[in-house]
């Protein structure tokens, strides 16, 4: 590959874009990405678990939370609120912590809450993401973690 091949490649925008169409009402979505509460219960991939999550919720509020792996192992990760409109979209930075607490790369998430009738499409979008690598890992871990949202957030609106 030519370095102009290299050099292009390396300014293409890493973009993570996933949807979902949930049977639950677009206000409940919005509340379980929001509320501490909720989060904990859904928020990292398959098998693990988010011991701690705190939620300033207000634009230019901060928020950090911990997933845990099966082993034990803790990745922290935080950000900021740009953009809150309930319940339509959620706008915030996000970026992994270093050992030292220090953010690693930070990116962007944009959440959108589309209604369709009895159920609502949501739209998840990541960008800045810094290589291939993490763009691949990320993906498969948001899929993981929004296939657990949807499932909560359905369990959570029959029980009404």
């Amino acid at each position: 590959m030519s370095q102009a091949n290299d050099d292009r490649n390396m300014r293409l925008p890493r973009e993570i874009v996933l949807t979902r169409e949930i049977a639950a009402p677009r206000a409940l979505l919005f509340r379980l990405w929001t509320e501490p509460e909720h989060l904990m219960r859904w928020w990292g991939p398959q098998n693990m678990t988010a011991p701690s999550v705190s939620v300033d919720l207000r634009e230019g509020g901060t928020w950090r939370h911990c997933i845990l792996t099966p082993e034990g192992r803790e990745y922290w990760s935080h950000g900021r609120y740009l953009e809150i409109i309930p319940p339509e979209r959620l706008v915030f930075s996000f970026a992994w912590e270093n050992p030292e607490g220090r953010p690693e790369h930070p990116m962007r998430v944009t959440v959108e809450f589309h209604e369709l009738g009895e159920k609502t499409r949501l739209v998840f979008r990541k960008v800045e993401l810094p290589d291939d690598t993490e763009l691949k890992l990320q993906t498969g871990g948001w899929e993981q973690a929004l296939d657990k949202y949807a499932a909560y957030a359905e369990a959570s609106s029959r029980e009404g």
